[in-house]
Protein backbone atom coordinates (compact mmCIF):
# COMPACT_ATOMS: atom_id res chain seq x y z
CA UNK A 1 0.00 0.00 0.00
CA UNK A 2 2.90 2.37 0.83
CA UNK A 3 4.59 1.05 -2.30
CA UNK A 4 1.17 2.27 -4.15
CA UNK A 5 1.23 5.83 -2.59
CA UNK A 6 4.62 6.91 -3.27
CA UNK A 7 4.72 5.31 -6.56
CA UNK A 8 1.96 7.65 -7.29
CA UNK A 9 3.39 10.66 -5.84
CA UNK A 10 6.23 9.99 -7.23
CA UNK A 11 4.27 10.22 -10.88
CA UNK A 12 2.47 13.51 -10.01
CA UNK A 13 6.22 15.11 -9.06
CA UNK A 14 7.49 14.15 -12.43
CA UNK A 15 4.46 15.25 -14.30
CA UNK A 16 5.13 18.67 -13.00
CA UNK A 17 8.46 18.79 -13.64
CA UNK A 18 7.70 17.92 -17.18
CA UNK A 19 5.29 20.17 -17.39
CA UNK A 20 7.56 23.27 -15.96
CA UNK A 21 10.67 22.08 -18.62
CA UNK A 22 8.38 22.00 -21.53
CA UNK A 23 6.95 25.49 -20.58
CA UNK A 24 10.68 26.72 -20.74
CA UNK A 25 10.93 25.58 -23.89
CA UNK A 26 10.68 26.84 -27.73
CA UNK A 27 8.96 23.78 -28.85
CA UNK A 28 9.24 25.43 -32.26
CA UNK A 29 6.23 24.88 -34.82
CA UNK A 30 4.23 21.76 -35.25
CA UNK A 31 2.15 21.15 -38.64
CA UNK A 32 1.48 24.12 -41.08
CA UNK A 33 0.03 27.49 -39.62
CA UNK A 34 -2.15 29.87 -41.48
CA UNK A 35 -2.66 33.53 -40.93
CA UNK A 36 -6.02 35.12 -39.41
CA UNK A 37 -8.31 35.86 -42.24
CA UNK A 38 -11.58 36.50 -40.57
CA UNK A 39 -13.07 39.48 -41.49
CA UNK A 40 -13.81 42.52 -38.63
CA UNK A 41 -17.24 42.18 -37.80
CA UNK A 42 -17.87 46.00 -37.27
CA UNK A 43 -16.56 46.33 -41.18
CA UNK A 44 -18.87 43.59 -42.30
CA UNK A 45 -21.63 45.53 -40.84
CA UNK A 46 -21.10 48.57 -41.99
CA UNK A 47 -20.35 47.52 -45.61
CA UNK A 48 -23.23 45.83 -45.79
CA UNK A 49 -25.24 48.88 -44.64
CA UNK A 50 -23.59 51.02 -46.81
CA UNK A 51 -24.91 48.44 -49.48
CA UNK A 52 -28.27 49.02 -48.29
CA UNK A 53 -28.49 52.69 -48.41
CA UNK A 54 -26.92 52.94 -52.11
CA UNK A 55 -30.10 50.45 -52.97
CA UNK A 56 -32.72 52.49 -51.66
CA UNK A 57 -33.26 49.85 -49.09
CA UNK A 58 -32.78 51.88 -46.25
CA UNK A 59 -35.46 54.23 -47.05
CA UNK A 60 -37.82 51.07 -48.07
CA UNK A 61 -37.64 49.79 -43.88
CA UNK A 62 -37.82 53.53 -43.09
CA UNK A 63 -41.01 53.96 -44.99
CA UNK A 64 -42.48 50.64 -43.51
CA UNK A 65 -41.39 51.45 -40.22
CA UNK A 66 -43.51 54.53 -40.59
CA UNK A 67 -46.16 53.38 -42.12
CA UNK A 68 -46.71 50.83 -39.35
CA UNK A 69 -46.58 53.14 -36.50
CA UNK A 70 -49.00 55.27 -38.07
CA UNK A 71 -51.63 52.45 -38.62
CA UNK A 72 -51.05 51.82 -35.15
CA UNK A 73 -51.90 55.55 -33.76
CA UNK A 74 -54.81 55.26 -36.22
CA UNK A 75 -56.08 52.29 -35.04
CA UNK A 76 -54.50 50.70 -31.90
CA UNK A 77 -54.88 47.06 -31.18
CA UNK A 78 -58.82 46.00 -30.27
CA UNK A 79 -58.97 45.54 -26.95
CA UNK A 80 -60.50 41.72 -26.44
CA UNK A 81 -61.56 41.32 -23.41
CA UNK A 82 -64.85 43.11 -23.59
CA UNK A 83 -67.48 42.48 -26.13
CA UNK A 84 -70.99 43.98 -27.04
CA UNK A 85 -73.51 44.37 -24.08
CA UNK A 86 -76.04 41.39 -24.54
CA UNK A 87 -77.31 41.93 -20.34
CA UNK A 88 -77.27 45.57 -19.60
CA UNK A 89 -75.58 45.57 -15.77
CA UNK A 90 -74.78 48.21 -12.87
CA UNK A 91 -72.36 47.99 -10.21
CA UNK A 92 -70.04 49.78 -8.12
CA UNK A 93 -66.19 50.04 -8.18
CA UNK A 94 -64.44 50.75 -5.06
CA UNK A 95 -61.35 52.93 -5.77
CA UNK A 96 -59.57 52.54 -2.59
CA UNK A 97 -56.02 51.78 -2.36
CA UNK A 98 -53.73 50.12 0.18
CA UNK A 99 -50.56 51.26 0.74
CA UNK A 100 -47.79 48.54 0.86
CA UNK A 101 -44.86 50.81 1.97
CA UNK A 102 -44.43 54.25 3.89
CA UNK A 103 -44.72 57.11 1.68
CA UNK A 104 -41.85 59.81 2.39
CA UNK A 105 -41.22 63.46 0.78
CA UNK A 106 -37.40 64.06 -0.10
CA UNK A 107 -36.88 65.47 3.41
CA UNK A 108 -37.80 62.28 5.06
CA UNK A 109 -41.01 63.44 6.18
CA UNK A 110 -43.64 60.15 6.37
CA UNK A 111 -47.32 61.03 4.70
CA UNK A 112 -48.37 57.93 4.43
CA UNK A 113 -47.91 54.57 5.84
CA UNK A 114 -47.73 51.06 5.06
CA UNK A 115 -51.60 49.54 5.48
CA UNK A 116 -52.97 52.92 5.10
CA UNK A 117 -55.77 52.99 3.08
CA UNK A 118 -57.00 56.13 0.56
CA UNK A 119 -59.72 56.68 -1.53
CA UNK A 120 -58.28 59.20 -4.29
CA UNK A 121 -61.92 60.61 -4.74
CA UNK A 122 -61.61 62.37 -0.83
CA UNK A 123 -58.94 63.97 -2.64
CA UNK A 124 -60.14 64.67 -6.19
CA UNK A 125 -63.20 65.99 -7.29
CA UNK A 126 -63.94 63.69 -10.47
CA UNK A 127 -66.32 65.74 -12.24
CA UNK A 128 -66.55 64.11 -15.30
CA UNK A 129 -67.88 60.73 -16.73
CA UNK A 130 -66.10 58.35 -18.72
CA UNK A 131 -67.67 56.06 -21.84
CA UNK A 132 -66.30 53.49 -23.41
CA UNK A 133 -67.26 52.23 -26.90
CA UNK A 134 -66.68 50.23 -29.84
CA UNK A 135 -65.73 53.38 -32.64
CA UNK A 136 -66.07 50.49 -35.75
CA UNK A 137 -69.91 50.00 -34.49
CA UNK A 138 -71.99 52.58 -35.63
CA UNK A 139 -74.54 52.28 -33.18
CA UNK A 140 -72.44 52.96 -29.98
CA UNK A 141 -71.17 55.76 -31.80
CA UNK A 142 -73.99 57.50 -31.98
CA UNK A 143 -74.70 56.30 -28.57
CA UNK A 144 -71.59 58.23 -27.93
CA UNK A 145 -72.52 61.03 -29.69
CA UNK A 146 -75.93 61.75 -27.46
CA UNK A 147 -73.95 61.07 -24.47
CA UNK A 148 -71.78 63.76 -24.96
CA UNK A 149 -74.46 66.61 -26.16
CA UNK A 150 -76.66 65.10 -23.12
CA UNK A 151 -74.34 65.18 -20.46
CA UNK A 152 -74.21 68.06 -18.07
CA UNK A 153 -71.17 67.28 -16.87
CA UNK A 154 -67.48 66.83 -18.98
CA UNK A 155 -67.63 63.49 -20.93
CA UNK A 156 -63.96 61.53 -22.02
CA UNK A 157 -65.06 59.24 -24.70
CA UNK A 158 -62.65 56.31 -24.76
CA UNK A 159 -62.51 53.72 -27.74
CA UNK A 160 -61.90 50.31 -27.15
CA UNK A 161 -61.52 49.28 -31.10
CA UNK A 162 -61.82 51.47 -34.05
CA UNK A 163 -60.26 55.05 -35.70
CA UNK A 164 -59.36 56.89 -32.59
CA UNK A 165 -57.31 59.69 -34.76
CA UNK A 166 -60.56 59.90 -37.38
CA UNK A 167 -62.68 60.46 -34.62
CA UNK A 168 -60.57 62.72 -33.19
CA UNK A 169 -60.88 64.53 -36.14
CA UNK A 170 -64.59 64.39 -37.00
CA UNK A 171 -65.84 65.36 -33.57
CA UNK A 172 -62.99 68.12 -33.06
CA UNK A 173 -62.41 66.97 -29.40
CA UNK A 174 -59.99 64.51 -28.08
CA UNK A 175 -61.12 60.64 -28.48
CA UNK A 176 -59.01 58.44 -25.71
CA UNK A 177 -58.26 54.87 -26.35
CA UNK A 178 -57.96 52.28 -23.62
CA UNK A 179 -54.41 51.11 -24.40
CA UNK A 180 -53.85 47.73 -23.43
CA UNK A 181 -57.45 47.70 -21.40
CA UNK A 182 -55.83 48.95 -18.59
CA UNK A 183 -59.30 51.15 -17.78
CA UNK A 184 -61.42 48.52 -18.68
CA UNK A 185 -59.64 45.53 -16.99
CA UNK A 186 -59.65 48.18 -13.49
CA UNK A 187 -63.38 48.78 -13.74
CA UNK A 188 -63.60 45.57 -14.20
CA UNK A 189 -65.70 46.50 -17.99
CA UNK A 190 -66.33 43.73 -19.61
CA UNK A 191 -69.18 44.75 -21.92
CA UNK A 192 -69.52 48.20 -23.85
CA UNK A 193 -70.79 50.69 -23.97
CA UNK A 194 -70.43 51.76 -20.29
CA UNK A 195 -69.93 54.72 -18.72
CA UNK A 196 -68.08 55.05 -15.55
CA UNK A 197 -69.35 58.00 -12.91
CA UNK A 198 -69.53 59.32 -9.15
CA UNK A 199 -71.55 57.85 -7.03
CA UNK A 200 -70.36 59.31 -3.43
CA UNK A 201 -67.20 57.89 -2.39
CA UNK A 202 -67.45 55.05 -5.25
CA UNK A 203 -67.30 54.82 -9.03
CA UNK A 204 -70.53 53.45 -10.22
CA UNK A 205 -70.50 51.24 -13.14
CA UNK A 206 -72.92 50.68 -16.06
CA UNK A 207 -72.86 48.70 -18.69
CA UNK A 208 -75.89 49.48 -21.50
CA UNK A 209 -77.27 48.49 -24.98
CA UNK A 210 -76.77 51.51 -27.63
Amino acid sequence: MYRAIACAAWLGLSSEAAAQDLGAQDLGVRGQTFPVTEPDLFEEIAAKFAAMEASGEVDAVNRRLKERALASAERPPRIASVSATTEPRAFHFDPTVTLNADITTPNGQVIGRAGQRFNPLDYTPMRQRMIFFDGDDAAQVAWAKEEMAAAETLVSPILIGGPVLDLTRQWERQVFFDQGGRLTGRFGITQIPARVSRDGDLLLIEEVRP
